[in-house]
């Protein structure tokens, strides 16, 4: 491992965005005027940022060249793919060939990306997803039974809907609107990173937002334009288009609706380092990949999905300027401030013991609390660590910590990356200074 494996990701993220800052404007200033020449130069800038920011000793590899899916397909080239494995070189050239199955990311890079360049890197980046899909299929014939671990869609899918996903064999006991969800999850979670990185771009968010808008209005009835089409991460300039796939980033249904996709001016490396190196500690379990990690990208929505027996429904959000504006880009992390009846059934969950809303005892108890059960499943699905199955409480947090500050207040997080102790720990030094 190198140095990033001890490093906050933003740190990281920083460092590449300084490299961007030195390297980019000699670029923009050579007196090159060979196309592919320039397309050449702008991809080994990307491929160079993404070599820096890959932990040493996985066995990973930033290359160019093709998807295959094994089966005599390939995609248009493309610039940048993060693999592992052994591909097959392309005779007298740099490119590689490379099996869709050994793809951990794959990035569309333009020099400027605007209306017509994300129309293309969308297209191009659809022909990797057609491949993988075409092996899928053909991999599911040739071995239905061969099993995938598919928990990390599973807690995906309870943190979006706050339901725990039924056995596969049970889905259709789902809504159509929450088995569209799952089965996007479960394919997210698969899937090859798919990344458009434009160097250069949108003057500002709100032109960014528009314009995928405005693709999307030129599409409908299209396939390929729901949730699950769209790239994890698409970069113009200093402002992102992200998917909140559960990888890192979730969002809880509003009013039945998926809020899938939104936009941020917050650092675009960082959100590439956050799809990535998600996929990584899924891959090699590296929770220390994590560093400190005691703040959040605030996202700024911009698409809703609802699915129906027709499709997905897509409904965006055309905020003002001085409304997009006003919501923040960072925010402080805390974790859940519970009550003592909702830091116990926390307790008695994490102890194994089954918890359900409809247990006599759990009701007289609540009822000699004077807590309304309905106050207390409500705040507790809030805080995303538990999730509803009929009548029962289930855990979903893979470490969830409960604690008693010195306050006497009690809270409770997901603690796998040690995110809980390290908040503890500063919050209770800033507590402890004179005033």
């Amino acid at each position: 491992m190198n140095g990033w494996s001890k490093a906050m990701i933003r740190t990281v993220a920083e460092l590449l965005s300084g490299i961007i800052r030195e390297v980019l404007p000699l670029l923009d200033a050579s007196e090159i005027r060979h196309a592919p020449t320039i397309g050449d130069m702008y991809e080994g800038l990307s491929a160079d940022l993404l070599e820096r920011a890959i932990p040493e000793g996985l066995g990973l590899t930033v290359v160019t060249g093709f998807a295959t899916d094994g089966a005599g397909n390939l995609s248009g080239q493309l610039d940048c793919m993060l693999v592992h494995g052994e591909g097959k070189p392309v005779p007298y050239t740099n490119a590689f060939v490379w099996h869709v199955k050994e793809i951990i990311a794959v990035i569309e890079v333009k020099k400027t990306l605007h209306s017509a360049e994300m129309t293309d890197a969308l297209e191009q980046l659809r022909s990797v997803k057609t491949l993988e899909r075409k092996y899928i299929s053909i991999s599911a014939a040739k071995s239905p039974d061969e099993a995938v671990d598919i928990r990390p869609a599973l807690r995906a899918f309870a943190e979006t809907t706050r339901r725990v996903a039924p056995r596969y064999e049970d889905l259709d006991d789902l809504s159509v609107e929450d088995q569209m969800i799952f089965h996007t999850l479960v394919i997210e979670q698969t899937s090859i990173i798919r990344i458009v990185l434009g160097l250069h771009g949108f003057r500002n968010e709100l032109a960014f937002r528009k314009a995928l808008v405005e693709l999307l209005q030129a599409n409908i009835g299209v396939n390929g334009f729901g949730p699950g089409g769209f790239p994890q991460l698409i970069i113009s300039g200093s402002y992102s288009l992200a998917k909140a796939n559960g990888r890192p980033y979730s969002a809880p249904l509003v009013n039945g609706e998926w809020p899938f996709f939104f936009s941020t001016p917050v650092n675009p490396l960082l959100l590439l380092l956050e799809f990535i190196w998600t996929r990584l500690d899924e891959l090699f379990n590296m929770p220390e990949l994590w560093g400190e990690d005691l703040d959040l990208e605030v996202p700024r929505v911009l698409l809703f999905g609802k699915g129906n027996r027709h499709g997905w429904h897509l409904r965006f959000l055309d905020p003002s300027k001085e409304e997009l504006s006003s919501v923040p880009m960072r925010k402080s992390w805390s974790p859940a401030f519970v009550t003592l009846e909702e830091f116990d059934v926390l307790q008695r969950l994490g102890a194994g013991a089954n918890v359900r809303m409809d247990d006599v005892k759990l009701l007289e108890w609540l009822r000699e609390s004077d807590v309304e059960p309905e106050v207390l499943r409500d705040n507790l699905l809030e805080t995303g660590l538990v999730a509803m199955q009929d009548q029962e409480l289930q855990l979903i947090a893979h470490d969830c910590l409960c604690a008693i500050l010195p306050s006497g207040e009690y809270v409770a997080a997901e603690n796998n990356t040690g995110r809980l102790t390290r908040w503890i720990a500063k919050h209770s030094a800033s507590a402890s200074k004179p005033e």
